[in-house]
């Protein structure tokens, strides 16, 4: 079911009718929240939801189990292990099974050994990896203290499994939510005027521009959600520069745009989701861009992964070290290929080199240099990250140093619009495009509304004849 589809509407109308006719019955809320949550995830695949009730039954017994008892004991390790271990067992096994698999046989095949490829293949449940973390999340913030255990199996469910925001995050922390589910929300203009800007803002995000940018990119690295059928070689390097700098803009506007699509709908609800985004193509360092992008991830692994392993505490050796073993589960944790964990590595690296020339956080050079460097360090990671194989990285890269023969296929004219598309919404959208909703005209409720309804019909206009699922689904 995806969020620009007619049925993901009509699941949305009838939730939010049934969800504000009890607005005075707190637990029938909750419940039509579960219920919605249910039939949203089932509709992909209906056997996903076994799964899915496993990650929170596990979450909700080990947690509350380990509740209560002292940090030395044996009991709540054991609890803790089997929430935390189990989960991560799951994603392993869903996610990573025909990975290993694979790469086993590829190793034994170049040891001259005779080994297939094994038959049996894992499905890939959609989002798993944005609940799992967000149950493992669940689990440690109890055991650390960060917010009392739930007893109530319902608001585990809930905050595993909230439909807006289930299948391609953002992550959302467990202290931060199970507050949000005690109080009862009252439905304001207020309510429905932010959650509307943010819906709408995605959807621009998503169908008017991710979406009409896919014709760029696909033809070039092949369908995203395909394997095996890109041809880079017939493709001149302007093309598979164009397909590069598509893609770069691809996958922000669509994943930026299903975030903020899930928080205007959360927010009808009454809910507060953390944003995702901070208009990263706008940073000017490495370590700017990872506070910028994907920021649920990047934090979820600053606090659950790179400070336990001791972040920057033991001495600039052990930091180095752990930014490049968290980026590289980052990578890994993106998708079962090793071209996910290249990606990781090249970031990892280049967090640590930023750290021991400039320091934490800093930046020596000037803003428009670090902007070119950084931006132009970011294009060219995003290569192994879509490129079916180290081969088609290699190409790929070559045709940007200009030393590739290359094929005859260009790619349209429209293809060098997108840095400029890039640039306005870096450079504009956190001062001028955010004062333009301050000005006296729009705040007229008339010309506010009409403006709105402008933006939604030119949406429609540009909205694509075929639909295209959300890029981060995969994950």
């Amino acid at each position: 079911m995806n969020f620009t589809q007619p049925i993901y509407f009509l699941l949305l109308a009838l939730t939010f009718a049934a969800y504000w006719s009890f607005s005075k019955r707190r637990e029938a809320q909750l419940a039509i929240l579960n219920v919605a949550s249910a039939i949203f995830y089932g509709w992909w695949d209906w056997r996903f939801l076994g799964l899915i009730a496993i990650v929170i039954f596990l979450s909700w017994l080990s947690a509350l189990m380990a509740s209560g008892r002292p940090k030395g004991d044996t009991v709540r390790r054991l609890w803790l292990i089997l929430g935390i271990g189990g989960n991560l067992a799951m994603l392993g096994v869903f996610k990573y099974f025909n990975f290993f698999a694979d790469s086993a046989v590829a190793v034994m095949q170049a040891m001259g050994l005779q080994a297939n490829p094994s038959v049996i293949r894992i499905l890939l449940p959609v989002g798993i990896s944005f609940y799992i973390f967000q149950a493992i999340s669940y689990v440690i913030d109890v055991a650390r203290g960060d917010m009392p255990v739930a007893k109530r199996l319902d608001r585990v469910s809930l905050y595993v499994m909230f439909f807006p925001q289930l299948v391609a995050g953002p992550i959302v922390r467990a202290a931060g939510f199970f507050p949000q589910m005690e109080r009862s929300p009252k439905l304001t203009s207020a309510l429905l005027s932010s959650g509307l800007k943010a819906f709408l803002l995605g959807f621009a995000y998503k169908a008017g521009i991710a979406d009409n940018l896919a014709p760029l990119a696909d033809p070039v690295f092949g369908d995203a959600l395909l394997a095996g059928d890109a041809d880079l070689a017939q493709w001149s390097n302007s093309a598979l520069i164009g397909a590069t700098i598509a893609f770069a803009a691809l996958i922000y506007f669509d994943f930026a745009g299903y975030s903020l699509m899930a928080i205007g709908v959360a927010r009808w609800f009454g809910f507060h989701i953390m944003r995702n985004f901070d208009y990263p193509y706008a940073s000017a360092s490495i370590t700017d861009f990872w506070r910028r992008w994907h920021i649920s991830l990047s934090t979820w692994l600053r606090d659950y992964l790179y400070i336990p392993l001791g972040g920057n505490r033991h001495g600039p050796a052990s930091t180095y070290r752990n930014l490049m073993i968290t980026m590289l589960l980052g990578g890994l944790w993106h998708g079962a290929a090793w071209t996910f964990v290249a990606w990781g590595a090249l970031h990892g690296a280049a967090l640590a080199i930023h750290r021991a020339l400039f320091g934490k956080g800093g930046r020596a050079i000037g803003f428009i240099f670090g902007l070119i460097l950084t931006q132009f360090f970011v294009l060219l990671t995003w290569v192994p990250f879509r490129a079916e194989s180290f081969g088609d990285t290699l190409e790929v890269w070559h045709a940007f140093t200009g030393l590739r023969a290359g094929g005859e296929k260009l790619l349209p004219w429209t293809v060098w619009l997108v840095p400029g598309l890039l640039a306005i919404d870096a450079l504009f959208g956190k001062t001028q495009l955010k004062q333009l909703s301050k000005t006296p005209l729009l705040r007229s409720p008339a010309i506010y509304w009409a403006a709105l309804g402008a933006v939604t019909a030119i949406l429609l206009a540009l909205y694509p004849l075929e639909a295209r699922p959300f890029v981060y689904f995969q994950f």
